[in-house]
């Protein structure tokens, strides 16, 4: 009996195992045509206008680029020419050329630079001219009163006075002898007196005249029979850069009383590394920018290098020299320095100020009947000036250089919807 029950328990459990299988087959039969249902439905809903909008026929493409072109071309007139300030330029064939670019400075023309001192001790007590004031070459910049100066001058007079007398005697020597009343030894005495004296006036002068007083000075003072004061003059012309002394002050020859400038021709000083010791000439052409001044480009020619190299830095110093009649390139200005070491053949080149890099692009902005349009271009090799473009532009076209950041961003102000300068948004 008891065999039975557990048979019929056995059976009754395997039949609702059969049956719990049954119903989760149907159960996902009936999820997986709902979710059938589902995906198409959205398809069958999309219109003929909306199926359509996606479908390109093999003219569209050009539309497309047509109307972008269209879009980002900008116009501008006259004013809004002159209102930026808006430069073209032509790209064509340059040569490239290869640069050593280094750091530099501004130094004073070594043969162009005067410190002025006074040759004598003694006290200030004349000053004419303070610093940043022009000179020429000679002027009197100060006075100085010396004790050295006034006892040359104080032996001058004496012997002015010795002079007379010696010259007197000699005339009454001269007469007697005529007369046969005095032996012509004594004529022979007072001559060589006299000369005596005129050999102490003369070696006098020229110590007043190597001290730098001008004879002019000392014929006056002999002339007038006063104490002259010493004159400070300056050996060369330009700006004073420095006056270290005051009014009263005493000064010996060591002490610089004034520093003279001539700024009309400088030196820019440079070092470049010992690798490009090869390359590197007296006369080469340098390009020198200054940060005070970024438009401006200053020319000069290697004119000098260091016998030795630095040790620390394994740098090789040199020097050029550069006109400077506008007085500019002012002393320790830093300036970055453009050696011209070579040049490549003549490729299609615009200058860099012309080109817009942003984003991982690069791209000009040409003007074509009086609009601008934006150009990417794929460039090449560069210099300090110039850069080569491979790709996007042809020999005449004229690229912006100065009103390209305007002309960018009014591009994208159009580009958001906005009004473009001499444009209009719809």
């Amino acid at each position: 009996m008891r065999s039975t029950k557990k048979v019929v328990v056995s059976v009754v459990l395997v039949l609702l195992l059969v049956v719990a299988f049954w119903l989760g087959r149907v159960t996902s039969r009936e999820r997986k045509a709902d979710t059938a249902s589902h995906e198409e439905t959205p398809k069958a809903m999309k219109s003929p206008t909306e199926t359509s909008s996606h479908e390109h026929t093999g003219n569209e493409p050009r539309r497309h680029d047509e109307t972008k072109t269209k879009a980002s071309a900008l116009t501008l007139n006259s004013e809004q020419r002159a209102n930026i300030g808006l430069k073209t330029v032509t790209a064509e064939l340059r040569a490239i050329e290869n640069v050593i670019r280094v750091a530099g400075v501004v130094k004073p023309h070594p043969d162009r630079e005067a410190q002025v001192s006074s040759r004598v001790s003694g006290r200030i007590v004349g000053l004419f001219y303070k610093a940043g004031d022009a000179i020429q070459r000679g002027q009197r910049l100060a006075e100085v009163q010396s004790a050295e100066i006034q006892k040359l001058q104080v032996d001058l007079m004496q012997a002015e006075n010795k002079l007379t007398l010696a010259k007197a005697e000699l005339e009454r020597v001269q007469s007697l002898v005529e007369s046969r009343i005095a032996a012509r030894k004594e004529l022979i005495a007072a001559q060589n007196n006299y000369q005596a004296v005129l050999n102490e006036i003369e070696g006098a002068e020229k110590q007043l005249v190597l001290l730098g007083i001008p004879e002019s000075a000392v014929k006056k003072a002999r002339a007038e029979k006063n104490i002259a004061t010493f004159p400070v003059v300056a050996p060369i012309g330009g700006f004073i850069a420095e006056r270290n002394v005051v009014l009263g002050e005493s000064v010996e020859p060591s002490k610089v009383i004034f520093k003279i400038l001539d700024p009309s021709v400088v030196f820019v000083e440079g070092e470049a590394f010992e690798e490009s010791l090869r390359e590197l000439k007296s006369g080469q052409t340098v390009r020198i920018r200054l940060a005070s001044y970024p438009e401006e480009v200053f020319t000069g020619k290697i004119s000098r290098f260091s016998p030795t190299i630095d040790p620390q830095k394994r740098t090789l110093r040199f020097w050029v020299e550069v006109a400077n009649p506008s007085g500019k390139l002012k002393p320790n200005l830093f300036s970055e320095m453009n050696i011209v070491v070579g040049g490549q053949g003549e490729v299609l080149a615009i200058p860099q100020e012309a080109l817009i890099s942003t984003e991982g692009e690069s791209f000009v902005f040409v003007e074509e009947k009086g609009s601008f349009r934006r150009a990417d271009v794929v460039l090449g090799a560069r210099d300090d000036r110039f850069v080569e473009v491979k790709k996007g532009l042809l020999p005449g076209d004229k690229v912006v250089t100065d009103g390209k950041q305007q002309l960018y961003t009014q591009s994208l102000i159009a580009r958001q919807g906005g009004a473009a300068l001499g444009g209009h948004t719809h």
